[in-house]
């Protein structure tokens, strides 16, 4: 059996297209957009709406690189083998990865956002999880009837007139023997999620847009698509040290038809209290302020009155 026969997708998905946004009068959504919203309107507009940015830092920096890492290796897995895979130097794969994306960041910041010890102890953690990674991989993926749909595979669809919503699925798998897709978001993090964590609607409903959005764009059957969460744990607490300390925290969340409903309403009002009939940014309203003890890690604190 050649290779490509061995590692190709033994069902047939449909292939979306994918356009080219206009700029010029479209505009694009992103789930990171309507998790801001809900964490605060006040935040939302003043990063879509006033342009006011936040500068990158060393935590999206470090996703970014260890995201890309893992993606090479799994790629490799499985259109390759197990073997290829764990040829790769993915400690090197990694370090390049994060030295260029944090270059690339500098060079268009025009300064560092970060110090030499601070890159120094996000690279050996980075290190860690990948060592237990790849010691432990089999526990997560298997190629035994498990088929790479694709890293990074997009999803595009016109939510609102001229409002498109835009996503890139980290990891989707196919399992033949179940005949099952499943979407797959990696999540950095320092101690991994807690009990709050998980409870958290807004985030979790990532992964059910995506499931939806993956059932109709691919034709595949909605019911037969899983959804879970790979967090990436930079720290090992004293109790998990004691005990069996996972690099890899898993979460399945519930994703069924009441949860997805429910989902896409709270989507679907937000899509339609920022943007008019026309496509354009809601700029009549007011968008009020969500004050909590997470106000002091925001970088708007300072032009956020009362604080």
């Amino acid at each position: 059996m050649s290779k490509s026969k061995k590692n190709k997708l033994p069902i047939k998905l449909a292939n979306p297209t994918i356009k080219e946004l206009d700029f010029s009068n479209q505009k694009m959504v992103s789930f990171s957009q309507y998790q801001i919203y809900q964490s605060c309107n006040f935040k939302w507009y003043n990063q879509y709406i006033n342009k006011i940015k936040p500068e990158p830092n060393i935590n999206m920096t470090f996703g970014t690189a260890i995201h890309n890492t893992l993606q090479y290796y799994l790629t490799v897995m499985y259109k390759e083998s197990g073997t290829a895979a764990n040829k790769i130097d993915i400690i090197e794969y990694f370090e390049n990865s994060l030295k260029n994306e944090y270059k690339n960041e500098y060079t268009k910041l025009g300064k560092h956002f970060s110090n030499i010890d601070e890159l120094n102890e996000y690279y050996e953690d980075g290190v860690a999880i990948l060592k237990w990674f790849k010691s432990h991989r089999g526990a997560y993926f298997s190629v035994k009837n498990e088929f790479l749909v694709g890293c990074e595979l997009p999803i595009q669809k016109e939510v609102k007139n001229n409002v498109i919503f835009q996503g890139y699925l980290d990891l989707v798998m196919y399992n033949s023997i179940v005949n099952k897709i499943t979407i797959y978001d990696f999540k950095t993090s320092t101690k991994g999620w807690n009990d709050w964590n998980k409870k958290d609607e807004t985030k979790i409903s990532q992964l059910l847009l995506y499931k939806q959005l993956f059932s109709e764009l691919y034709n595949f059957p909605i019911e037969n698509i899983d959804v879970e969460f790979l967090i990436l744990k930079r720290k090992i607490t004293p109790n998990e040290f004691i005990e069996f300390p996972k690099r890899i925290q898993t979460f399945i969340p519930a994703a069924g038809k009441n949860k997805i409903k429910k989902t896409n309403e709270s989507f679907n009002k937000f899509i339609n209290e920022v943007f008019d009939e026309e496509g354009k940014f809601n700029t009549t309203r007011t968008y009020d302020k969500n004050i909590t003890r997470l106000c002091d890690w925001c970088y708007l604190k300072d032009i956020c009155k009362p604080y």
